[in-house]
């Protein structure tokens, strides 16, 4: 396996000293966390050397919907009265002040990552209802005029990004506006499933790994966590290794994280795919006479 693929899992903020001991890359879902210094300071302190964490951002600049109670003090006080009186609230929801507020809380509370080499990339995973547009164009631009030189990743969930007449059209923006374009797995053949491609448009690349439950995944299509609940076959994951290899010759690094459940549970899928690298596939005998699959669901994440 290429050096510079570092296979990771998505973990909770409280998780992530504990599992830094186990990986070379984590990305902590921070979605619904207010950050702090008290927070983020151990992941500085008590993080080996060479570690690289990745900040999956608050809901509320990927334009979902965020529950008002989970918003940083400052930015509550800038809400208009009719937001307020609701119980969650989306980017569009905020006067302009706010959402500096907010994104700047964020930028702020990473920079000791930056200074001490842990951080990978600010991850921005958008919503299908996030399209093409002048509009999700002009908020790019605005991410990264704001972020200055932090890394930041960006994940596109709407399909029209990279159909064939628009992907170069895409990938040059990406490149230009230093975003890390961030490659998935997910179930094929839904309107909100994008193609497996294996892109890059800065030196750092990524991948997420959202499993493959087709039952779950246009349910709750922008909200529910649940769907990523899945545990990955080898097959699921075998033709990454040429995607993965591919990537590792085009960038300097290559995240690949799985946000397939718990971290425990991830983390199976995570030495799935490093024993693609590995190990010689096993011939494949079938189930037992008389039973069928029995690889069932796991809880749903935390998230």
């Amino acid at each position: 396996m290429p050096r510079s693929i570092h296979i990771g899992v998505s973990v909770e903020p409280d998780e992530v000293v504990d599992r830094s001991a186990h990986s070379r890359v984590l990305e902590v879902d921070a979605g619904l966390a207010v950050l702090t210094e008290r927070m983020v300071t151990p992941w500085v302190e008590r993080t080996p050397e060479g570690f690289v964490l990745d900040v999956r951002v608050p809901r509320l600049l990927t334009h979902h919907a965020q529950p008002i109670d989970s918003l940083p003090p400052e930015v509550r006080d800038l809400l208009p009265a009719s937001a307020r009186a609701g119980r969650q609230v989306y980017a569009d929801d905020l006067p302009a002040q706010a959402l500096d507020v907010a994104l700047d809380r964020v930028l702020a509370s990473v920079a000791p990552l930056q200074e001490f080499h842990r951080l990978g990339a600010l991850v921005f995973p958008f919503p299908s209802y996030f399209v093409p547009g002048t509009k999700a164009l002009d908020y790019l631009e605005w991410l990264r005029a704001r972020a200055g030189d932090l890394p930041v990743a960006v994940e596109l969930r709407h399909r029209d990004w990279v159909e064939t007449k628009r992907r170069d059209e895409t990938m040059a923006f990406l490149t230009a506006q230093q975003l890390s374009y961030v490659c998935v797995d997910v179930p094929p053949n839904f309107p909100t499933s994008l193609p497996p491609l294996a892109a890059s448009t800065t030196d750092t690349a990524f991948v997420r790994f959202h499993g493959r439950n087709g039952d779950a995944w246009e349910a709750n299509a922008d909200s529910g966590d649940d769907r990523f609940t899945y545990d990955y076959r080898r097959s699921d994951l075998e033709p990454w290794a040429t995607r993965l290899t591919k990537l590792a010759s085009t960038a300097k690094s290559v995240h690949a994280i799985f946000t397939t459940g718990r971290a425990d549970a991830a983390a199976r899928d995570a030495r799935t795919l490093v024993k693609v690298f590995t190990e010689e596939p096993e011939p494949d005998r079938g189930p037992p006479p008389g039973k069928g699959n029995q690889r069932g669901r796991r809880p749903p994440p935390r998230r």
